[in-house]
This record gives C-alpha cells, structure tokens and sequence, in this order.
C-alpha cells in the first residue's frame, strides 16, 4: 500500500504541468502557481528517478529542496498580493535565507531530517502567516461568489492542508526516522498529504480561467 499511494503521488505530481502545456500557459509565469508547478514536475521526476530507480542518496535533495520550495511559494504569495505586503513579504524572504543557512549547520549525509525539520518551520509558517491573510480579504471583500470555480481556493486549501499535516512529523523526524519499525507508517502521513496536495494542484490549473 505505501509503495502504491507513493507511486501515484509522484504520477500526480507531473499531471500539473501537463495540463498547463495543454492550456498553453505552462511558460506563463504570470500565473502565480506556475514556479510550484514546475518544481513539484521536477521534484517528482527527481524522486522517481535518483531517488527510487538510481538510489542515490536523497540527503542533498532533502537540503536544496526547502530553498526552491520556498521561492516558488514566494512568488506565488507575490504575484497574488501584487503590490500589498512587500514589507510582509521582505521580511520573510530575509528570515527564511537566515534560517536556512543555519540549517546547513544541522545537516549531514546521515541526518538530513533535522536540517528538513529546521526548514520546514519558517517555510510552514509563512504559508500559514498568508494563507489567513488571504482567506481574511476574501471573507471581508466576498468577491468571490463560488470559491470551487476558484483555481486560487484549491492552491490555498491544497498548502494549509500540506503543511498542516506534515510540520509535526518533521519535528518529530529525529525521532521518528530512528525508528525503522515505524518508518513507513510515519512517513506514509507525508506521502498522502503530498498526493492531497497535488490533487488540488491539478484541479486548480484546470480551473484556471
């Protein structure tokens, strides 16, 4: 079963950028999900690849992909306040560059989930910082009339629903990943929220207008 969910969650995670070649906005990075949609194909092809096929040792991986993971966030949050909240934004791309720095201090060929831990904390966040941000304008504004035809309303639920899942299994990782009776077990919470969270990546680019 854990083999199984892992397989289809990869396969999910190159559906996104396939449909936004068919909508032919797959070099249109206007959209701001477009970044993500490029990194989680890259991600899933880098994983099936190197890390199931090849082997190859996935602490490097686990160290770069926070950064990327980040920007591509980022840029989401900042193409969709346009001009509000460069401050906000500032900030948190000057905090996230601090902590990540200190992460490399964590981190070792053998113990990669405690810098990933160390970075997923400012990371989860900043999603959670305007994600409540953006879900406060929406309630005040009521500008959108059917948040399901909404391509930003699954982006948004498809994060909280990501990141609020995953943020206390990486704080428990050292824990956890010591453990090999419980790996699968624990580590099958990420592989779920993942393919939850690109399942709403796909609906919200085909949603996309």
């Amino acid at each position: 079963m854990y083999y199984l969910i892992t397989y289809i969650a990869l396969f999910a995670g190159i559906i996104p950028l396939i449909v936004l070649f068919f909508k032919k906005r797959a070099f249109t990075f206007s959209d701001p999900i477009a970044p993500f949609v490029w990194l989680t194909f890259i991600a899933s092809i880098y994983e099936s690849v190197f890390s199931i096929l090849l082997e190859i040792n996935t602490a490097y991986w686990f160290q770069i992909y926070p950064l990327f993971e980040f920007l591509a966030i980022y840029y989401f949050f900042l193409k969709l306040f346009k001009s509000n909240y460069k401050t906000h934004l500032t900030i948190s791309i000057i905090g996230m560059l601090a902590v990540y720095s200190i992460s490399f201090v964590f981190w070792n060929e053998d113990n990669k989930f405690l810098s990933k831990a160390v970075n997923t904390i400012p990371i989860t966040l900043f999603v959670f910082y305007f994600l409540f941000i953006w879900f406060r304008q929406l309630f005040k504004k009521m500008e959108i009339p059917d948040l399901l035809d909404n391509s930003i309303f699954y982006f948004v639920t498809g994060f909280f629903m990501y990141y609020s899942t995953t943020l206390a299994l990486f704080l428990m990782s050292s824990f956890i990943f010591t453990s090999v009776l419980y790996f699968y077990d624990y580590w099958l919470v990420n592989v779920i929220a993942t393919l939850i969270l690109r399942i709403c990546l796909i609906v919200g680019v085909w949603k996309m207008k």
